[in-house]
């Protein structure tokens, strides 16, 4: 398993891949998520990285965040947010 920190490190350097409105969607995202105290590091990490992953693979197909996501970035993390166990 890949540390949170990591993680942290493979985020930074993968988000350089997205385009500046995916990259703006995305840091919105990525601030919620990693306030959300009751969410683990690791896990918070690991949601992160893999929504990254599908956010870069999208754009390689010419969609924005808000085409795969949805257009409120708080709305889609709290959706996630739901479904993981406390």
């Amino acid at each position: 398993m890949i540390e949170a920190k990591q993680l942290i490190e493979m985020n930074n350097h993968r988000r350089t891949e997205l385009t500046p409105e995916n990259e703006k969607y995305y840091t919105d995202f990525l601030l919620y998520i990693r306030l959300h105290l009751f969410l683990s590091e690791q896990q918070s990490e690991e949601i992160l990285m893999e929504i990254l992953d599908h956010l870069i693979e999208g754009q390689k197909e010419g969609k924005t965040a808000a085409e795969i996501f949805g257009n409120n970035p708080k709305r889609f993390a709290d959706e996630l947010i739901e479904q993981l166990p406390r």
